[in-house]
C-alpha cells in the first residue's frame, strides 16, 4: 500500500474475489466503475480485468492524466500484443523488475513494506520453536504444494483464499509465530506453473518481522532488501513521479 496521510483507498467490489478490501480495510467500496472513477483523484491500481475484458466499454472514462496502471505480474505476463497495446496507452507501474521486459517504458517501484508495522524489534521472539510456513494460492495447490514440500518438507502450506485472508494489521503477529518463511512465487502457466524469480510482498513482510526467508533456490534472503523496499522510500519515489 502506497497510501499515506489523507489518501483514500477506493475498492471496486466485483474484482475483489480475494477480499483485499477487508484485508486492507479499504475506505470505500464501489459496485460501479463509473462512480469510482468519478470520485477518485487518481487511480493508482486498476484491476487489469477491466482493461482486458471491458476496455471497449470503459475506455472513454479513463482520462490519461488520471489513470496509472499498477501491475504485480500474473495478468501482465499472460497478455497478448493486443492487450498490451491497450495497456501501453497509460502510464504503468510494475512491482518486480522482470516485468520491465514486457513493459520497458513502465516505472519500476519495488513492493513497499511498512517497517513501522512489520518491525522485527516489536514482534521478533528468539524463544519461538522452529516453525515453517509458505503462503500460496489455493488454485493449483495440488501441483504447487508438492514442489515446495520436496525442497522444504517442514513448511506448512497455507492456501490463500478469501476465507483464509488475514487482516493487514494482524499480519505481523501472525507471521511472528514462525521462524522461517518460504517465498516461492509461480506463474499461472498450464499445465505446469513456472517459478517466478521475484520476492513477494508477504515474503518481505516476514523478513521485516524477523523470520528467516528462503527462496526457490534454497537461498536465505538478506535483510538488506528491506532498505530497498521501505514504504517511506517508495512513497517518495512515487510522489516524485507524480510531480
Amino acid at each position: 500500500m502506497l497510501c499515506e496521510g489523507d489518501d483514500q483507498v477506493l475498492q471496486l467490489e466485483q474484482f475483489d474475489s480475494m477480499g483485499f478490501a477487508e484485508h486492507y480495510k479499504a475506505t470505500k467500496r464501489y459496485e460501479d466503475v463509473k462512480k469510482l472513477i468519478k470520485d477518485a483523484v487518481m487511480i493508482e491500481h486498476l484491476f487489469n480485468k477491466i482493461i482486458i475484458h471491458d476496455f471497449h466499454e470503459y475506455k472513454y472514462l479513463f482520462p490519461k492524466g488520471k489513470i496509472t496502471l499498477y501491475f504485480h505480474g500474473s495478468k501482465l505476463r499472460g497478455m497478448d500484443e493486443t492487450e498490451l497495446s491497450q495497456v501501453r496507452e497509460y502510464p504503468c507501474i510494475v512491482s518486480t523488475p522482470d516485468l520491465l521486459d514486457i513493459l520497458p517504458e513502465a516505472l519500476y517501484l519495488p513492493v513497499p513494506v511498512d517497517l513501522e508495522l512489520f518491525g522485527a524489534e516489536q514482534f521478533g521472539d528468539d524463544t519461538i520453536k522452529e516453525a515453517w510456513i509458505c503462503m500460496n494460492r489455493k488454485h493449483d495447490q495440488d501441483i504447487i504444494e508438492p514442489i515446495i514440500k520436496a525442497k522444504y518438507p517442514k513448511a506448512e502450506y497455507l492456501p490463500r483464499t478469501k476465507d483464509t485472508q488475514i487482516d493487514y494489521e494482524d499480519m505481523p503477529m501472525f507471521l511472528s509465530q514462525y521462524t522461517d518463511y518460504v517465498d516461492w512465487k509461480f506463474t499461472y502457466d498450464k499445465p505446469l506453473p513456472l517459478t517466478i524469480n521475484a520476492t513477494s510482498c508477504t515474503g518481505l513482510q516476514a523478513l521485516a518481522v524477523g523470520c528467516r526467508v528462503w527462496d526457490h533456490n534454497g537461498i536465505k534472503l538478506s535483510r538488506n532488501l528491506l532498505v530497498i523496499h521501505d514504504k517511506k522510500r517508495i512513497q517518495k519515489m512515487f510522489r516524485k513521479e507524480l510531480e
